[in-house]
């Protein structure tokens, strides 16, 4: 960005891809944070209460080749730079909160930008770039959430649980989050695709630093065809730190599209899903080895 934000902070993790996904890679992930009114705040201050609008930059690995950067040329891309502005305006538009602009089922943007590092006195440009958009507005379940909405205070709620919830009412059905692989539009899914996606807290997890994460699922469905990349499933499954950023995540949409280089199955790809699986920054280690698997299901901290 030619232009530096105020009332911004950037964390930057990498998160290796072995354990989901079978193959040594890494996915780097760039939270750009701003905060959500008019008074500055600093990061120090961000809390589980705090409002904020978050970009969420992630740069996958280059499955097809080595390197996931590419050294550049600055003067030949400075006219290319976008503004603030640009950012500030695709955050409202992708998260329904700009009056003025017609909504469509595109929230996510896979290889229309590129984020750009300085190392030394050198500039690289990454080869996949996914950009999406959250904003981080907490209060009760009572309260709607649109998608793209991270509410700490939502009653936590497990994939498997609302798996059962939907069974009983859509007997018969394949449970949205599980039709990966399905073939687009061969059955009912029971699912109102713009009115029904949802990102779902599931629960809350104590790490070592004694810092607090948030882990979260997204309702929504597999629906394009297998040589297409399901761009809009983002970062499906994540986990939020305030005043840390995101710090884990999964992207299967990524890693399902380029299975034939993975020595994982489909069963692993859906068994992920239904245990909720995600890749985390070493930074962030588990209370204890059960932290993920029997991590606290409460919402006290946030009210």
């Amino acid at each position: 960005m030619p232009d530096k934000p105020e009332n911004y902070s950037i964390d930057q993790y990498k998160l290796s891809t072995e354990k989901l996904y079978g193959i040594e890679k890494n996915v780097e992930l760039f939270t750009l944070t701003f905060h959500n009114g008019p008074d500055p705040i600093s990061k120090e201050k961000i809390n589980a209460n705090t409002q904020l609008n978050i970009i969420l930059i992630a740069v996958l690995p280059d499955l097809s080749g080595s390197a996931d950067w590419k050294e550049i040329n600055l003067d030949t891309i400075k006219d290319d730079l976008i503004t603030t502005s640009v950012l500030n305006r695709l955050f409202r538009i992708n998260t329904l909160s700009d009056l003025d602009d017609p909504y469509g089922p595109k929230t996510k943007y896979f290889d229309e930008y590129q984020i750009i590092r300085k190392i030394g006195n050198k500039y690289f440009a990454s080869k996949h770039c996914l950009i999406q958009f959250f904003a981080v507005r907490n209060r009760p379940s009572i309260f709607q959430n649109v998608f793209g909405t991270i509410n700490l205070e939502q009653e936590p709620l497990k994939i498997t649980e609302m798996e059962t919830i939907f069974k009983k009412k859509y007997p018969g059905t394949n449970f949205p989050p599980y039709t990966i692989g399905d073939t687009p539009y061969s059955y009912n899914s029971a699912i109102d695709y713009l009115r029904d996606r949802k990102e779902y807290l599931s629960k809350t997890i104590k790490f070592q630093n004694s810092e607090i994460g948030y882990q979260f699922w997204t309702y929504t469905n597999w629906h394009t065809h297998d040589h297409e990349l399901e761009v809009d499933r983002g970062i499906d499954r994540f986990i939020y730190v305030p005043g840390k950023g995101i710090v884990g995540g999964s992207f299967d949409f990524y890693f399902y599209f380029y299975r034939k280089k993975l020595p994982i199955k489909f069963s692993d790809f859906l068994n992920n899903v239904k245990e909720e699986k995600v890749m985390i920054a070493p930074e962030f280690k588990f209370d204890d080895r059960s932290s993920l698997k029997n991590a606290i299901r409460q919402s006290r901290c946030c009210k």
